[in-house]
Order: C-alpha cells, then sequence, then structure tokens
C-alpha cells in the first residue's frame, strides 16, 4: 500500500478539488461517514449511546462536525467539545458549523483554562447520560508540525485520562492529534487512541512510532481518484501482506544450484552463534546453498552446527578475520551469488582491513549487517566507494555511528536518517538500499523509494534477531530478488513469523525460532505444490 507525506496528501487533495472539480465539501462529507462506519464495525452500534467530539479549528475539526452529524441521524447523542471559537472556522468546516447549529446539536467552547478543570466532569456526567460510545479525536490533522501548548494540550491529556482510567473507547481522526504525520514524533503529548481512521492514504507517523498511539488503523476512500494518486508518482509505501505477492513460485525442475549460493563471512572467537543464525536465516529462506566463510580453528564449530551447509576455514585468520585471507575469500566468492557480512566479526584492525577490501573492491552484491557496519563508520571516506550493490542492516546504534550523530537523531526522523546514509553512499553507482532496524523499519533505496514495515513486535527485542534478518535477506537476495525486494520482503517476513510466535507467547522466544518458522510464513503466500500423481 502506497504512503503519503503530509504535504503530499495536501496536494492530492487539491489536484482532487481544484483540477478535477470534486468538491472539498464532498471529501469531508465522505471522511466523517466513512469514519462513522468503521467507528461502528469496530465498536458496535452507536444508536444509544453519546458520542463527544472533540473539533479542532482546521479541516480535521470538520470531519468532526460530519461525524456529529452522522451519528446524530444514527440515533446516537453527539455532543461537541470546540477548543476555539467555532465562529472563526472556515470554508468547509464553517459550512459545517453551520449546519451543527441548525440542527441544534448540543456543543460547548473550552476556551479557557476554568473550563478544561470541569471538562472530564462533563463528559462523564454525559455517560451517565446515555453510555459513552466513543471520544472522537478531530483536533489536529496531518499537518502538525509545532510542540502542543496551551489548551490544545489540556484537551488530549484530558481524552488520554478518560481512556486510561475511565476506559472511554478513543477514536482519532486522520492522525492521533500530537503525532507527526511525517516522522511519528510526538509533539510534547499525543491522544492514545483504540481506532484510528486515516484518509485516502495512510501516513509515514501511523508506522514509524506511532503504533502505542494509532491502536488500529483503518483507512477510508475519501473519493482521490486512483488518476490523480498515480500522476503523484509517490515513492512510499507500507510493507503489509500484499508483500508476498512478490514471492515465486519455482519451476518443477529447480535445483539447489538455482536457488542460489550465498558466502557468509560471519563469527569470531566467542561469536560464532551469530553466523549461524545468519546462516539458520538463510537457509530457512529458501537459499540452495550457504557456505560459511570462517577463522581457520572455529572450523570444527561449523563443520558440526549446521549439516546442510558448507565451510570455508580460513588459514591465516585465527579466531578472527585476516587481511591476510583476502586472495582465498575472493576466490571462494567467484561462483557465488551474493554475501552477508559483518554478524559477530569484531572490529580487530586486520578484520577491518579486509571488510574495507571487500566493501570497496568486491563486485559481488553483499549484506553488510553489525560490526562491518561498525568498521565502515569507523572509516567513513569508503562509505562512498561501494564497488557493487550494497544493503545495509543498521539498528539505531549503528545508524548513528555511520551518520556521526546521535541515535535521538536518527529516532526523530527515521525515514531521514535512512536516505541521508543513501546520499552519503551516493546514489549513481550500483544500487544501495538501507535497512533501519527498529519498530516501524525503514527501508530506502539510494533511487528514491521507501518502505515502513508493519510486521514485528517487542518480543523481538533479543539478541541474535538481527543476525537472522541478514540471512534471510542474503538469501533471498542469491534466489533473484533485487537488492530493493530483498530488502523488504526480508524485513516483513522476518516479523510476521516473530508475529506469530507473539501470538502463543509475547515474548521469550528465540531468533533461532524465528528461523525454523520462516517456511511455514513463506507456505501462506506460496501454497504447496498440486502437481498430479502419474498414472
Amino acid at each position: 500500500m502506497q504512503l503519503a507525506l503530509a504535504a503530499q496528501m495536501r496536494e492530492l487533495d487539491r489536484r482532487t478539488i481544484e483540477e478535477i472539480g470534486i468538491p472539498g465539501m464532498v471529501l469531508m462529507e465522505n471522511a466523517g461517514r466513512g469514519t462513522v462506519d468503521l467507528m461502528e464495525g469496530f465498536l458496535g452500534p452507536v444508536k444509544g449511546k453519546t458520542v463527544c467530539i472533540f473539533a479542532g479549528p482546521g479541516n480535521n475539526g470538520g470531519d468532526g462536525l460530519v461525524i456529529a452529524r452522522t451519528v446524530h441521524g444514527l440515533g446516537a447523542f453527539p455532543f461537541v467539545f470546540f477548543i476555539l471559537d467555532p465562529e472563526q472556522l472556515q470554508r468547509d468546516a464553517a459550512l459545517n458549523f453551520a449546519i451543527l447549529k441548525r440542527l441544534h446539536l448540543p456543543f460547548q467552547i473550552l476556551d479557557y483554562s476554568e473550563k478544561m478543570l470541569t471538562l472530564i466532569d462533563t463528559v462523564l456526567t454525559l455517560n451517565r447520560i446515555h453510555p459513552m460510545h466513543s471520544l472522537v479525536d478531530a483536533l489536529f490533522g496531518t499537518g502538525l508540525t509545532r510542540e502542543v501548548s496551551g489548551p490544545f494540550l489540556d484537551v488530549i491529556n484530558c481524552i488520554n485520562i478518560l481512556h486510561e482510567r475511565h476506559r472511554l473507547p478513543v477514536v482519532s481522526v486522520d492522525i492521533p492529534s500530537g503525532l507527526d504525520s511525517d516522522t511519528g514524533a510526538i509533539h510534547g503529548a499525543a491522544v492514545q487512541a483504540d481506532l484510528t481512521v486515516t484518509y485516502g492514504l495512510p501516513k509515514p507517523g501511523h508506522a514509524h512510532h506511532g503504533g502505542p498511539c494509532v491502536g488500529r488503523l483503518e483507512r477510508v476512500d475519501i473519493g482521490i481518484p486512483p488518476k490523480v494518486v498515480a500522476q503523484m508518482k509517490l515513492e512510499g509505501a507500507l510493507l503489509d501482506h500484499d508483500l508476498g505477492s512478490l514471492l515465486r513460485h519455482r519451476a518443477t525442475a529447480a535445483h539447489k544450484g538455482a536457488n542460489g549460493h550465498l558466502l557468509i563471512l560471519a563469527g569470531s572467537l566467542g561469536k560464532t552463534g551469530a553466523a549461524l543464525l545468519c546462516g539458520q536465516g538463510a537457509l530457512r529462506s529458501g537459499t540452495g546453498l550457504v557456505t560459511f566463510a570462517v577463522p581457520g580453528d572455529l572450523n570444527p564449530i561449523f563443520e558440526t552446527a549446521i549439516a546442510e551447509s558448507m565451510s570455508l576455514p580460513l588459514p591465516a585468520s585465527r579466531g578472527r578475520f585476516s587481511v591476510e585471507d583476502h586472495g582465498l575469500i575472493e576466490s571462494a566468492v567467484q561462483g557465488k551469488d551474493g554475501m552477508v557480512v559483518g554478524p559477530g566479526i569484531g572490529t580487530e584492525e586486520t578484520t577491518a582491513q579486509l571488510i574495507l577490501r571487500l566493501y570497496t573492491q568486491n563486485s559481488c552484491a553483499q549484506v553488510i549487517d553489525a560490526d562491518a557496519l561498525n568498521i565502515l563508520a569507523a572509516h567513513p571516506e569508503m562509505l562512498g566507494q561501494p564497488a557493487g550493490p550494497r544493503i545495509l542492516t543498521p539498528h539505531p546504534g549503528e545508524m548513528a555511528r555511520l551518520l556521526g550523530c546521535t541515535i535521538g537523531e536518527v529516532q526523530t526522523d527515521r525515514l531521514a536518517a535512512a536516505r541521508r546514509l543513501n546520499e552519503i553512499i551516493g546514489t549513481a553507482g550500483p544500487p544501495v538500499v538501507t535497512v533501519l532496524k527498529g519498530a516501524g523499519t525503514v527501508i530506502a533505496a539510494g533511487s528514491g523509494e521507501w518502505a515502513i514495515n508493519t510486521s514485528g513486535n517487542p518480543g523481538m527485542g533479543t539478541g541474535g534477531m538481527g543476525d537472522v534478518l541478514a540471512g534471510i535477506i542474503g538469501g533471498l537476495l542469491v534466489q533473484g530478488y533485487d537488492p530493493w525486494q530483498a530488502a523488504c520482503l526480508g524485513v516483513y517476513l522476518h516479523g510476521l513469523a516473530a508475529d506469530r510466535l507473539a501470538a502463543e507467547h509475547p515474548y521469550g522466544y528465540a531468533a533461532s525460532e524465528v528461523a525454523q518458522l520462516l517456511p511455514k510464513i513463506i507456505g501462506t503466500f506460496i501454497p504447496p505444490s498440486t502437481k498430479e500423481r502419474p498414472c
């Protein structure tokens, strides 16, 4: 599903209204009525119940007024709280306020602090008269970029108190108020919604850090023509179940050689587990052949750990990788379809020299992970010299080192951070994809495409998850998926496998269990063969 930044969504609205000729009032009506449909689907019928709408000064408030009128028509008891004088509303929102007055629907203006003190009591009184169906947050839309303050901050805090202490359901219009539409940053405070109904297209803020605020996310088609969306050439996407359509059926005559051969440079003394988990991720994603290039003295571990893999002992590497084995590794790369470089390798000087040579001199497609990223961060002058396709998979700490900034700065605008790394590496050379891991993993390509993942859960916060992910992405890469497809599929399938485990127990499952579940996850998208038996 496509994603739209706030400015892009405004432009979609403008083109629909001005160029296509669909009035803004129609879009607002579709938004409000669609929201009520989803409210009833999620929380049950509104008839006979109270619906409190908190209306802001812009179009978001206008959407709230359509909701008030719609639930009134369905037999509910709407009550509108305005944060500013509604006589100052403009255009479509003003027209809807005029309708509200002619219908004599009740409202109150919360224009000074004394009224805020009684807001919670007022809502609870309404709840006693007619049971509360929901609180509707229609304060801010997608254009909020400043800190919330004054009466708006007070109302957001009151909504959250009513939600948390009194268990009143909350529905947010388009995006929870206080949440940045583009970055997911919270501007001082944000509404904690049970249901968020977004209009037209989802926004990045819904997926970045917004999960706890957004609750369940639903979308309403407000009437923006597909032609208008196509003309915008939006680069952003939300990784969801539709991504599974990229997974390919294999030919009946497919064999291990046709399913890709991955070379993994990973592990060191005390960290062989990182390499083995990477190998499990690759094999369980369907890779035909996996070979570990390993320090010679650690080879016995790899010979016995994964029976389905092969190993290449490096004689000059003892306990850690050494640049003296560069020639042997270069020979081993011949005939391989891709590499994973970095999990558990350490950052010793002789290891760093080897990794930098491979990054800048070897044209084979590489997934760069973990310590390989830290090595590149220590040599930023090398970042812009990739010799072939590269997929970099940093977590926020590694990304901060690569960009020379703080983790806080990375997390404040994760999409910008991922794009910035691509710019540093350069967009004119071989394909480069950045995978910024974390809640709402961001994938960004040097070509301009970007995506935010929807799968995954907090139970993934345990050792080895990143190693498995690197193996999955590497495995998909050698199976013939391009770097963008391999990164997007790998991230989504990895998170989806963890979600299946979390459905049984929210945390305490291991990275190896995620890898083991991958074939079943892939099988949900590619049904087993139904080939008939011969006569």
